[in-house]
């Protein structure tokens, strides 16, 4: 079935792990899932209900049926007793589930079928015992042959296997040599097994520490088998082949009336209820066209047509209905009906039959069982699987492999496994089932391609012959990876040839004895007469598609021919070389079909109407790319297989030739195809063929292979000798041999010239993949050989005419000094471009050696050069650098030459978090070549730059002037290519390029074609250094070359100007050859090197100079205008200076606003410095003065605040900040959070009742609230708003659930930056501009309790309710008035300065547009926060804005301290603009809501704190965040006594006077009680040694300090329970440094909070630690002594004590000092994370849903799976017993384990490792109890490999290492909320597809 759009949701599959659950909770929380399980699908319509037991079912001993086998039943008999026994039993035992999705139900099928077996077996009623005695028998295993299953870690080694299918499985690799080598890692999918103790398999290291060989295992299979006694051997084989024969027998035939009838019973047919329809599965139909004819023909519901469509894709049938025939019919019918074009499989059988064959597969599972018991019985079996059948001269595993069009997915799967456990572990029956397999190899294939159920088939029995095709990387993999026909043999019988053809004996023994080589080609052969037309294969877009795909499917078997020819083998038999003859003919004939497909021609009128199919012959040549090189590979090693091999390729080419297309340039087709062609006194035969007008390939894999051939003749035989007889002997023209690779070549030039536009991008393509690193090395590297083949057999004026002539450019060598033309300008640029080409090729042709027999190079140097060329383009990482290299795949799996090369040119730059990339070394840039012939256009004008670049930063001498490299000597064969540089038509064409560069007025030239020229110059006089007897110069002398040359450097025209550095260069090589030119040494090109480079050293000297007056001049002019200007405007300039100067009075903001103008988003005029701060003395240490407080500034010396500019990002308007006028706002995103939690199992099930007021210390919710700092004007805000929620509309429904924001949500995207916000918060001016004539009040601490206590005191009131009987208290806020009458005169009147505002008269408001964004932004934190709808009258408003003020300064402050920050170091531009604005909303919003409820909130808070005469039911103080309480009560005290007669005030707000002075006071001293009284602080014995370091000692101990501090802790231990008796009570001067620590987060916070809320610059260097120095920062004693007032007794009598009192009631889980949440430590090495899941998580047998893959929970360390109805067990460190529950249960059936799991443990947010696809998954959930949305999104793991490069889907396979820095990063990004943002981001940056992940079933 077609799994593009299926998500598999059945809970069906097994979920297995290592350890077995024994806790009474979790095995109750299994049998819930499971009974859930039954309940959730028990409305699937059926007909038919589970009948009871009968009588004979429960009655029937199965241990007297055995005895009775066993004594006496005779041999002859046994097989008609159990058919007899079967017929009664089984369709008793196997009936169908009242549930069909459920399948068949198992009745005591044990006891009565099974269990009569092992008594017969074994002889005996005591099985177990006898079990353990033939256990006994077996020696120690040398072989593992464990089989895999799917997603199964699987690894191989790089250095030691001998191909690239040798894998280990887990347990071996870690225990053998294998993993401190190069290994790679993969995950199977299922099928092979592990090739431990194979010699054949590695070259090393055979055997791991499990497996190794002893003395005493030396014994022969006879030995093993003799072992067993006599009469068991007997009665194993004979049970043995009658469970065969009954197997065969039952799952071979598709008709029930072919059963014998020994097994009919009485339903077998007739008129009975007892039919079953059977849907069979197949690849053609989606889930969603099963599900919908499901639908109607049975009326289920969509769930459960879904579970049914699952279970046929898994299981390859399912039955859809019971009942009578009638019945059973109407529903086949429907479905048939339904899909009438391609009809779904659907069939009408009896239930008993599909019992039978039910029990046939349990048989097929219960031999393995027995199997793994004794390799006695292993032997046994094998040998009953090679009987002959009695009615057919057929073996029973002949007749199952002939059978598989029969068969359905889990039986195919039954069989392939069966085969593995028995055949392949044995070399001798390995090589008996590959006689069979390749007996019937054509029969099986032809089953395979003709099955409509692709992904299960027996062809896969020929890649486990191998071993396992996804395990194999990367060659196998990354052929299968890019071929659709990859999952077609997963568990087919096919899939066996890997085991079998990479075996070197057995597939050397397959070739010379059995003919395997032809037989596999004429498999394939067979399936291509079907394409064929005229020859040729011909592939068409509109053909069948059944037809289509039978062929796609049959090009698996190139796999196989692969994996055959994979082992070159020392030694050639005469039937090994006959046989691979008779191989290589068929062969040959493949190529021969494919020589000449797809041919083009020229469109010259009309476009190409529709683009031919060309895919599928490029997808055949990357198929067949391998064979030829296994080809090339048997033949180069042996001279009689060589010589045949090539007359046989030279007699296949000298067919083409003559049946090949003739060109409209022959008038007489009969006459011969050869024109006689004149350039001056030169006649040349040339091969007639116009590219332009007749059809062209560039399909020619025979002539390329046959010059492949060739260039290995030398080892052997005179290689000019051999090809010219094998031509006479042929009549082969010799030319041929490369005229067809010199089309190609033309058609390209051609192509680059615009002349082939019309024929659409089909053409484009193919030359696009002709050259691609994919196709190049049997296409264009191969056509490139054969050019200089051809260059190498004939003379040079000869060759080249040739090429001149195809090219259409002999006017070049008739005429070279007429450069003019009276054609068309673009016919013109047509021609030019020709040339350019030209000579591009012959550049190629003469100087491309780095090719071993062609050039005196070897293999390393070739891929050195490689390298080099390719790390010229760019920098490249690992993996890139290898993608683009030919032989990518042997260079993988090669032996290290690659690594070492690289290391020689390259030097590895590496970055913390970024990948590393590889840069190529100075010393080898002088290696480039810009003609590099494997460079594309792009990649050589990249190179260019580059190579000049880096050139240009070294100063060793090398010109950055880019000149040809000298290139290797060419072999003596090809030698003779040189005398193209001599040769007559060779200068008369270089004699034309440089005389039309001195033509002015020359039109058929250009700079390219003069550049190319000298270059070939070059080359040249390369070879006349080095070659003696060289007639380069001479020749050059007698056409007058050297004139010519000479003349264009002396008298260079403007057009050649860029060649003028290069024509230097070859003057003065050329110079170097005198007369005396004998004494000529090999150092003169570097000698022409130095001093070209000298004279490029001085020019470029030169010009700098130059540069730097000119600089200078424009610096001078700049400068004087600069004066002018000042002179005319002194006075704005005298007020810029003193603007400046108020900007150095504040560090901190100038730093901040130039920061902000760096960034050019927004330009924010300087904020007035704060002033000296003046209150009542204080017992505050004042050993700092220089250390400026945030509380207590005089407000009448408030000076005037500069005005505060801001630029809208929208329309790039300048606005000032006012609170009359519009508003300015920054976008926003609110969310609710759970990253600070301390306590995970917490959870607020209803946020409609949620009462917030106080927020619990383990902060188990917040609201947090991020921005992106970037302002702009309400109104443009609410017109881009407006116009992306109507595009929003416009977008089709499919479309929506894939955009990066939620308009439903009141999602949008900044307009600048593109970041997630859901909201905007307005931008206010500064809270001190709100306060005016306020005077100073003078108090004590203890009178300023004294007074709260009394408003506290006073405002309780309590009435009687008659419903409840019970005293409800309330409060009732009393009047200031009323509080000042009950204090003392001074005191009263401090108060009521400090809290009554007299005098202020003025009253400041906002404007609507202002007022109108503070609402909605408090109403949308709310609603976002709570994540509840909106209310805007909700009392809640206030409380939750307050809280996502706190919440999100502790966030800040945590990553501060992540980050080992000060509080005092500078915020990022986003932090601080985020930060100040919602202090001032959350300030000012207060004096908007009710003031009535805002005075009772206020006095709620403060009862926590506060001695009262009632006793009030409110929290104890050890439950509360304490800044979250300070925060708030910091809003709220300046509204607590506002007078109801006058309007509200923004003079309401906090001033950070002495009334937050002493709040914070009060907090901090109520935090050291709840800190001291925290569980186990004052008893632990050990501090975090980080944390520990940040606390300096920086002051002598305090007598008066320990004192009150051993007070305290005296009080507390009197009120807490005993602790424990092994506790002990830590020493005081520990405990001291302890308390300070734990107060670092709060008082940290705090200073944060009253930094941004007073505008007071932070303190400079004191020299003190962080403690102190925000101690004195908050005006706060550092003194605990001072700090807690330990003199004034009644402080310290009634309010601590009632502290300590009500803290004793309480056990709060937090410990202190309070840690940053770390996310769950990863282990360092990969491997190991993969091992530890995969030993817990068993696989699952056809991992086809994404969704199911096991995953790590980075917040918490679970293990998430999908639900199972199997019993699990927990994965050591890994999973815990809650996690597994709660995945057992799944409550959410619609919703993924992930999603289930984050809402649990993380909130919204979720981070999880997905472990065999190394990625991360991100989730962001959106539940509100109404809807639930989730959004995600894939990124790479934090795991690289060596080189940095991280792996995602495990694709290369490399060891991987966590990165340190990039899991910080992880972690930053989550500790400041940036997940949704992350998501965001990489959802817009993904969506390339409308086909979007369903996100909510991860």
């Amino acid at each position: 079935m077609d799994d593009a759009d299926s998500i598999d949701l059945s809970d069906n599959d097994e979920f297995m792990l290592d350890v077995e659950i024994t806790a009474a909770n979790v095995q109750e929380a299994i049998n819930m899932a499971l009974a859930e399980d039954d309940n959730s699908n028990s409305n699937l319509t059926t007909n038919v209900d589970l009948p009871p037991l009968s009588d004979e079912l429960i009655n029937f001993d199965g241990n007297k049926f055995g005895e009775e086998l066993l004594h006496q039943t005779e041999y002859d008999s046994m097989e008609k007793v159990l058919y007899q026994h079967w017929r009664t039993f089984v369709p008793q035992c196997f009936i169908f589930h009242t549930n069909l999705i459920k399948g068949i139900v198992e009745q005591r099928a044990d006891e009565i079928l099974f269990r009569p077996f092992d008594i017969y077996l074994y002889g005996t009623l005591n099985t177990d015992d006898a079990i353990q005695v033939i256990r006994s028998y077996n020696k120690k295993s040398t072989v593992c042959g464990h089989l895999f299953k799917s997603e199964e870690p699987t690894y191989f080694c790089r250095d030691c296997c001998v191909d690239p299918t040798c894998v280990l499985c887990t347990d071996c690799f870690l225990q053998s040599e294998h993993r401190k080598h190069r290994y790679k890692m993969n995950v199977s999918a299922g099928g092979g097994y592990c090739d431990c103790g194979d010699s054949e398999a590695w070259k090393q290291h055979v055997h791991c520490n499990l497996h190794l060989p002893h003395d005493d295992n030396k014994d022969s299979a006879d030995d093993v088998l003799n072992r067993l006694p006599s009469d068991l051997r007997l009665r194993a084989k004979h049970l043995f082949t009658i469970l065969l024969r009954f197997i065969i027998k039952l799952l071979s035939t598709g008709n029930p009336q072919d059963v014998p009838n020994d097994l009919k019973n009485e339903y077998w047919d007739g008129d009975h209820k007892r039919y079953v329809t059977i849907l069979f599965n197949d690849e053609i139909h989606t889930y969603d066209q099963v599900i919908n004819v499901l639908s109607r023909a049975i009326q289920c519901s969509k769930p459960e047509g879904h579970e049914l469509a699952s279970l046929v894709d898994r299981e390859g049938r399912t039955a859809i209905r019971i009942g009578t025939m009638d019945q059973c019919r109407d529903v086949q019918q429907i479905i048939r009906i339904r899909t009438a074009d391609v009809p779904l499989k659907c069939e009408i059988y009896p239930s008993a039959f599909i019992s039978l064959q039910y029990f046939a597969q349990k048989i097929l599972s219960y031999l393995q069982t027995i199997m793994e018991i004794s390799d006695g019985f292993r032997r046994i079996f094998c040998e009953c699987e090679v009987q002959s059948d009695t009615q057919q001269d057929l073996t029973l595993t002949e007749k199952a492999l002939l059978s598989e069009k029969m068969l359905w997915k889990s039986a195919r799967a039954a069989l392939h496994q069966i085969f593995i456990n028995s055949f392949f572990m044995d070399s001798e029956w390995k090589k008996t089932f590959a006689i069979l397999y390749m007996k019937n190899y054509s029969t099986v294939w032809r089953n395979f391609v003709k099955d409509p159920d692709e992904y299960v088939s027996f062809t896969d029995l020929s890649v486990q012959i191998y071993t396992v095709p996804t395990l194999c990387y990367p060659m196998i993999t990354g052929y299968y990876r890019n071929d659709p026909s990859s999952l077609y043999r997963a568990d087919c019988f096919l899939s066996l040839s890997v085991q079998l053809f990479t075996t070197q004996s057995l597939a050397r023994y397959l070739i010379s004895s059995h003919n395997a080589f032809q037989t596999i080609v004429d498999s394939f052969l067979e399936y291509c007469q079907l394409k064929l037309d005229h020859g040729k294969l011909l592939f068409s877009r509109t053909i069948n598609a059944s037809m289509q795909h039978e062929f796609r499917r049959a090009q698996s078997i190139l796999y196989d021919l692969k994996y055959l020819l994979g082992v070159v083998p020392q030694e050639y038999s005469i039937e090994l070389r006959e046989n691979f003859l008779n191989g290589f003919r068929a062969f040959l004939q493949l190529l021969s079909y494919m020589h000449g497909m797809d041919k083009v021609t020229r469109q010259v009128g009309q476009h190409l109407e529709f683009d031919p199919e060309w895919e599928t012959a490029f997808n055949l040549v990357i198929k067949i790319q391998s064979i030829v090189s296994s080809v090339l590979d048997w033949c180069s090693n042996d001279k009689e297989l060589l010589l045949r091999v090539y007359e046989a390729t030279g007699s296949a080419l000298l067919e083409i030739q003559k049946t090949s297309d003739i060109s409209h340039l022959i008038k007489d087709k009969t006459s011969s195809s050869m024109v006689k062609t004149t350039v001056h006194d030169l006649k040349v035969d040339c091969y007639a063929y116009d590219v332009a007008k007749d059809p062209v390939t560039v399909h020619i894999p025979v002539m390329r292979l046959f010059v492949a051939l060739h260039i290995h003749l030398h080892k052997y035989t005179d290689t000019l000798t051999t090809f010219n007889s094998l031509c006479e002997q042929l009549q082969m023209y010799p030319c041929f041999v490369y005229e067809e690779a010199l089309r190609i070549q033309v058609l390209c030039a051609q192509h680059v010239a615009g002349l082939w536009k019309r024929n659409g991008y089909s053409l484009s393509n193919q030359i696009y993949y002709y050259s691609n690193v994919k196709c190049r090395k049997e296409m264009y590297d191969r056509d490139i050989l054969a050019l200089q083949v051809g260059a190498s057999l004939i003379s040079a004026d000869t060759y080249l005419v040739q090429l001149l002539h195809k090219f259409n450019l002999l006017e070049w060598i008739r005429s070279p000094e007429n450069g003019h033309t009276s054609e068309t300008e673009s016919r013109v640029k047509e021609k030019v471009r020709i040339m350019e080409e030209f000579l591009h090729l012959l550049i190629i042709i003469i100087g491309e050696r780095y090719e071993p027999f062609i050039g005196k190079v070897t293999r390393e140097e070739k891929l050195t050069r490689e390298i080099v060329h390719q790390l010229c383009i760019s920098p490249m990482a690992h993996s890139e650098l290898i993608r683009g290299l030919q032989d990518c795949g042997q260079i993988e799996l090669g032996s290290g030459e690659f690594e070492t090369a690289l290391k020689e040119v390259a030097d590895f730059k590496r970055g913390n978090a970024a990948k590393g990339n590889y840069e190529v070394k100075a010393n080898r840039l002088s290696e480039y070549n810009q003609f590099y012939y494997h460079y594309t256009k792009a990649d050589q004008c990249k190179s260019e730059e580059y190579v000049i670049k880096r050139r240009k930063q070294t100063d060793d001498g090398i010109s950055t002037t880019l000149f040809i490299p000298s290139p290797p000597l060419f072999t003596e064969s090809f030698q003779p290519i040189i005398h193209i540089f001599d040769s007559n038509i060779f200068l008369t064409l270089l004699k034309a390029c440089v005389y039309r560069s001195t033509d002015p007025k020359a039109q058929l030239w250009s700079e390219a074609i003069l550049n190319r020229a000298l270059h070939l110059m070059t080359l040249a006089c390369y070879e006349q250094e080095r070659t003696p007897n060289f007639e380069f110069y001479s020749k050059c002398q007698k056409f007058e070359l050297d004139k010519l040359i000479n003349q264009l450097h002396l008298n260079t025209p403007s057009k050649a100007e860029t060649c003028k550095e290069l024509l230097a260069y070859v003057i003065k090589l050329y110079n170097r050859f005198s007369e005396t030119n004998e004494q000529l040494n090999s150092s003169t090109s570097a000698n022409f090197n130095q001093e070209t480079s000298d004279i490029t050293k001085r020019q470029q000297r030169k010009r700098k100079d130059l540069a730097a007056q000119k600089r200078a001049k424009i610096i001078a002019q700049m400068t004087e205008l600069q004066k002018n200007f000042i002179e005319k405007n002194i006075q704005l300039c005298s007020e810029s200076i003193d603007d400046q100067a108020s900007e150095s009075a504040s560090p901190g903001t100038y730093s901040q606003l130039s920061s902000m103008i760096s960034s050019s988003v927004q330009q924010i005029l300087p904020i007035s410095p704060t002033m000296p701060l003046k209150f009542e003395p204080m017992s505050i240490d004042d050993t700092y003065p220089n250390i400026q407080s945030c509380f207590g500034t005089n407000d009448l010396e408030l000076s005037q605040s500069a005005k505060q500019i801001l630029t809208c990002i929208f329309c790039q308007e300048n606005s000032e900040v006012k609170l009359n006028s519009e508003a300015i706002v920054l976008s926003a995103y609110v969310q609710n959070s759970r990253v600070l939690s301390k306590t995970r199992s917490r959870r607020i099930e209803n946020w409609d009742t949620f009462d917030p007021t106080f927020m619990s210390n383990d902060l188990h919710w917040g609201v947090h609230v991020s921005s992106c700092g970037h302002a702009i004007h309400a109104s443009c805000w609410t017109k881009y708003h407006n116009s992306i929620t109507s595009q929003d509309h416009r977008r089709t429904l499919r479309m929506r659930g894939s955009a990066n924001y939620d308009t439903e949500r009141n999602e949008f995207l900044c307009p600048l930056c593109q970041t997630l916000s859901n909201t905007i918060i307005p931008i206010l001016p500064s809270l001190r501009t709100f306060a005016h004539d306020r005077k100073l009040a003078q108090m004590s601490f203890s009178e300023w309790i004294d007074g709260l206590e009394k408003a506290l005191n006073g405002s309780i009131e309590s009435r009687y309710e008659i419903e409840t009987h019970e005293q409800q208290i309330f409060f009732n806020p009393c009047p200031l008035t009323t509080i000042t009458k009950m204090m003392a005169e001074r005191a009263a009147q401090n108060f009521q300065l400090l809290f009554g505002f007299a005098g202020d008269s003025r009253v400041q408001d906002f404007s609507d547009s202002i007022r109108e964004r503070l609402m909605s932004f408090a109403k949308n934190v709310y609603a976002f926060g709570l994540n509840v709808d909106p209310d805007e009258d909700n009392d809640r408003i206030p409380i939750v804005l307050w809280t996502s003020c706190a919440y999100t300064i502790q966030s800040i402050e945590q990553l501060l301290r992540i980050d080992s920050k000060s509080i005092f170091s500078q915020l990022s531009i986003r932090q601080s603009e985020l930060v100040t604005c919602l202090i001032k909303v959350a300030a000012v919003y207060g004096s908007l809501h009710d003031s009535d409820k805002i005075k009772k909130h206020c006095l709620t808070l403060l009862s926590v704190l506060l001695l009262s005469r009632t006793n009030i039911q409110m929290p104890s103080l050890i439950d509360i965040d304490l800044f979250h309480l300070l925060v708030s009560l910091c809003f709220t005290l300046p509204i607590l006594f506002a007078s109801k007669e006058i309007l509200p005030s923004l003079t309401n707000v906090p001033p950070g006077n002495l009334n937050d002075l002493y709040l914070v006071r009060l907090i901090v001293m109520a935090h050291c009680i709840q800190i001291l009284s925290s569980q186990g602080f004052l008893y632990e014995t050990k501090i975090d040694d980080n944390q520990q370091a940040k606390m300096e000692k920086t002051i002598n101990d305090d007598d008066d300090e320990l004192k009150t501090l051993q007070e305290l802790i005296e009080k507390i231990i009197k009120n807490q329970a005993s602790p424990s008796c092994l506790a002990q009570l830590l020493p005081i001067e520990e405990i001291r440094d302890k308390l300070k620590l734990s107060l670092l987060p709060l008082l940290r916070c705090t200073a944060l909070f009253y930094h941004h809320l007073t505008g007071t610059s932070w303190p400079t260097e004191s020299g003190l630690d962080e403690y102190a120095t925000i101690c004195h920062y908050l005006a706060l004693p550092i003194c605990l002594s001072k700090l807690l007032d330990a003199e004034n007794e009644r402080f310290s009598n009634d309010l601590i004590n009632s502290w300590i009192s009500n803290l004793s009631t309480s056990k709060s889980p937090v410990k202190y000092p309070i840690l940053v949440n770390e996310l769950h430590s990863l282990p360092r090495e990969y491997i190991d994370l993969m091992n530890q899941v995969s030993q817990g998580v068993a696989p699952y047998k056809y991992a086809r849903d994404e969704a199911r893959s096991p995953c790590i929970c980075l917040t918490c360390g679970d293990v998430v799976v999908r639900s199972s109805s199997s019993s699990t067990a927990t994965v050591p460190h890994l999973m815990t017993t809650n996690s597994l529950i709660s995945t057992l249960l799944n409550m959410d059936q619609t919703m993924g384990p992930c999603n289930t799991h984050t809402q649990q443990c993380c909130g919204s947010i979720g981070l999880y490792l997905r472990v065999k696809e190394c990625s991360l998954l991100l989730l962001s959930i959106i539940n509100d109890g109404r809807i639930n949305k989730t959004r995600g999104t894939f990124m790479a793991a934090p795991y690289l490999d060596d080189y940095g490069e991280t792996d995602q889907n495990l694709r290369r396979g490399n060891p991987l290492h966590l990165c340190d820095e990039r899991y910080r990063t992880l972690h930053r990004r989550w500790l400041s909320h940036a997940i949704p943002e992350e998501i965001s981001r990489n959802m817009e940056f993904n969506n390339t597809s409308i086909y979007t992940h369903n996100w909510s079933q991860f």
